[in-house]
């Protein structure tokens, strides 16, 4: 609750040592949240609404920037001060806003309970489609932005008062805790008890900014892909899918260990090629072909690779060790994963209001502002530039700088292959000794892992949700399939997928009109 007057005369050192968790520290040395008993605190609301939140290490002041998704809702949840002030919200250009720019979400004297859920922010005219803050209003008048609030030029040093603590929620998506103290301040003097429970709300159907976006984590793998959370420190890239103990025969490093399929299990006489058990070479019944010899461990190979260990992360081209993925440029929309382009997001079936974006399932630029220099079109609930909005482009063309350019524009195929109808086709004949693409025997195409990219030129089809890549499930030799990934996300599985299908952001628009 707000005090009659902030006492100069009690320590401020003896309230910081008995707050010396917190994490959030004023500028003349307070540490707050402070524990103002008999009345309910801060600790007392999360614990009554399930919520796993330490009310001091868990304080922060960011994020205090917010972008509003379409379900946005505005709670007041708890007050202990005589005064009821109502909340604000603004957008935040960099400058403090004025009175004119709050507006408001709760009145003023509304009941602890009041939600506002009526006309979302994103569809009020006084939205400039940016990121908001939320503000105090009523009274006195604290921003979730400090940089607004009152600077104390008595302090050493000098800095803005802290009037407003973010809390992430721990039982709800996207929402968090904005938590107020509602008293004066000036230059000098801060007339506050310091425990954040004067007035606090609950908002929902927001994203901090810079948050919710898919990510490389930096590890390999499966766990490369991630979403960007918020947290104390600042956005940090989370990974959606921890390591498996083991590896399946699924062209996947399952493991995260930057290898792909190692010790993964096939019946008797088969072997792991390319993410599929085939015939093992070192059985008669399916002999090397094409002028490839027949490893140790059943898989045919160039035979200048036949002796070559490669690292981690490299395959053996010809005799020489490379990475999968070196000097591949994939067709647009597509990405070099183990050594084959692909689209990340074929097969990938989103929720309503979802885009995909790299494999992962996100929010479309209908609930979520796009980034600077970009546009939304409200059909795809995709971000596009300026100069592709209205512009629709054929079948195997995306549009760029507001022209239509071919799929296979600039593209450098896996093995040297040819790229047509925004597609890689066979290369040559190339082997790779631990993995990669090669020219099956038979004449097939590139044998590529469940829910790969597409070629041409087969019968059987990999992925249920994909065009045939040319070489059958099962070729006469098991040729060696690729022992590392290469991207900046893993090749996401059908199973993955629906891990994926729950997480919120945009797309970039790649291909107007599709």
């Amino acid at each position: 609750m707000r005090c009659a007057a902030f006492l100069a005369a009690v320590s401020a050192v003896t309230l910081a040592a008995a707050t010396a968790a917190a994490s959030v520290t004023e500028p003349n040395g307070l540490s707050v949240p402070i524990d103002s008993s008999p009345e309910i605190q801060l600790y007392t609301l999360f614990s009554q609404r399930g919520e796993n939140i330490n009310w001091q290490t868990d304080a922060h002041t960011t994020p205090n920037q917010f972008s509003p998704l379409c379900g946005f809702t505005a709670t007041y949840v708890l007050n202990q001060a005589g005064s009821h002030f109502g909340l604000a919200w603004y957008n935040d250009t960099g400058t403090k806003p004025t009175a004119a720019d709050l507006h408001q979400l709760v009145a003023a004297n509304s009941p602890v309970g009041t939600t506002f859920n009526g006309t979302q922010i994103k569809n009020d005219p006084n939205y400039s489609g940016g990121v908001v803050g939320f503000a105090l209003i009523g009274g006195e008048t604290h921003y979730t932005n400090d940089a607004y609030d009152t600077i104390c030029t008595g302090c050493n040093p000098m800095g803005p008062w802290i009037t407003a603590l973010i809390y992430a929620s721990t039982v709800t998506p996207d929402a968090y805790y904005i938590c107020f103290e509602d008293g004066s301040t000036s230059a000098t003097s801060w007339n506050n008890d310091g425990d954040f429970n004067d007035d606090v709300y609950f908002v929902t159907g927001i994203e901090c900014s810079g948050g919710g976006q898919p990510c490389d984590t930096g590890k390999q793998g499966i766990c490369a892909a991630g979403i960007t959370q918020c947290s104390s420190s600042g956005v940090t890239c989370q990974e959606i899918s921890p390591p498996a103990p083991t590896e399946t025969c699924n062209g996947v490093d399952d493991n995260c260990n930057g290898m792909v399929d190692e010790g993964a299990v096939c019946p008797d006489e088969e072997v792991c090629d390319q993410g599929k058990c085939v015939g093992s070479c070192a059985s008669s019944e399916f002999p090397c072909q094409g002028g490839l010899v027949c490893s140790s461990d059943g898989h045919c190979v160039d035979p200048s690779c036949l002796m070559v260990t490669c690292p981690s992360g490299q395959v053996c081209v010809s005799g020489t060790c490379k990475g999968p993925c070196d000097g591949v440029t994939c067709p647009h929309p597509q990405v070099c994963r183990v050594g084959v382009c692909l689209d990340p997001c074929a097969g990938v079936t989103c929720a309503a209001e979802q885009v995909c974006d790299q494999g992962v399932c996100v929010l479309g630029c209908n609930c979520q502002p796009c980034g600077q220099g970009e546009v939304c079109d409200s059909t795809s609930g995709q971000c596009e530039q300026p100069s592709c909005a209205g512009v629709t482009c054929a079948a195997g063309t995306y549009c760029i700088s507001g022209n239509c350019v071919d799929d296979c524009a600039g593209a450098i195929c896996p093995g040297g292959g040819a790229c047509m109808n925004g597609n890689c086709q066979p290369p040559p004949v190339s082997v790779l000794d631990a993995g990669g693409p090669i020219t099956a025997p038979e004449g097939g195409g590139i044998v590529a892992p469940d829910g790969g990219g597409a070629t041409s030129g087969g019968d059987a089809s990999v992925g249920d949700d994909l065009p045939p890549l040319g070489a059958p499930s099962h070729v006469g030799c098991g040729c060696r399939a690729v022992g590392d990934e290469t991207g900046a996300l893993p090749l996401i599985t059908l199973a993955g997928a629906g891990v994926l299908a729950g997480i919120v952001r945009r797309r970039r628009r790649r291909v107007a009109g599709r």
